[in-house]
């Protein structure tokens, strides 16, 4: 009970949300905006279930007009296992999805209805930064790359797909999904610094992988234990924090 009080308290509406309700009221198509809707927090929901299971730390859910996102404060801080987990729970729903719309509706408001999950699982699947397509990106990324530089390269896909998805498909009723899309871009680059420096001062929490990574340079490879060859000496990665927060300003 404590549990389902803690996360509604967590909700919040976008006061664009409330003017899109009003817009649909009067519009007359409030069922066909709810029911959308409704398939977007229901893709939502499963990432928040695993999250709980995995113990994440939710910060919020937030209800846009377009339909939910849910903020983890420790997401990219867990084992990538557990974070692709938390990322695929979304477009996996759709499944489910699908076979709940067969069962519970038929005509016109079914075809709908099938259209809208079909769309929205495509949408989050673009490498768009904060889409799920996005972080699984970046988590493939971080496999095999530089924790820094994935981030920063991830970064530019991010905003490379974004100018071609804004190119093709800007229209009146797109504007407000591209302008969210844009913004999250600028928080994403702010939030890439404090995140690294955040990393790297916890590297003495994590749990210790098997894995062991040696560098002839100063970079940072999650899912292993690093060490580094400075002036023909070896230095585990507790011994280079203080160098690698220092390297995330250059």
């Amino acid at each position: 009970m404590q549990h389902l009080k803690n996360f509604f308290r967590k909700i919040e509406v976008h006061p664009v949300t409330l003017i899109y309700f009003v817009l649909a009221w009067l519009g007359g198509y409030l069922k066909w905006y709810l029911s959308a809707l409704l398939i977007v927090c229901i893709h939502e929901i499963c990432h928040l279930m695993m999250a709980y299971y995995f113990h994440f730390d939710i910060e919020k859910i937030e209800i846009l007009p377009f339909g939910a996102y849910l903020s983890l404060n420790d997401f990219y801080f867990h084992s990538m296992l557990e974070e692709v987990c938390v990322v695929l729970a979304g477009p996996c729903s759709h499944l489910f999805i699908w076979q709940g719309i067969l069962m519970l509706s038929d005509g016109v408001y079914q075809e709908y209805l099938l259209q809208i999950n079909y769309a929205v699982l495509l949408f989050n699947l673009l490498p768009i930064y904060p889409l799920d397509g996005s972080r699984i990106v970046c988590l493939l990324l971080q496999r095999f790359l530089d924790l820094k530089q994935a981030f920063y390269f991830h970064l530019k896909i991010s905003v490379f797909c974004l100018c071609i998805f804004i190119v093709f498909y800007l229209q009146i009723n797109t504007c407000v999904i591209m302008s969210y899309l844009i913004i999250q871009q600028f928080y994403y680059y702010r939030f890439i610094p404090k995140y690294l420096r955040k990393y790297y001062s916890q590297i003495p929490t994590f749990h210790k992988p098997h894995k062991i990574k040696f560098h002839q340079h100063l970079c940072y490879r999650r899912g292993f234990i690093n060490y580094y060859q400075v002036n023909n000496n070896i230095y585990h990665e507790k011994e280079m924090i203080y160098k690698l927060i220092e390297n995330v300003k250059k």
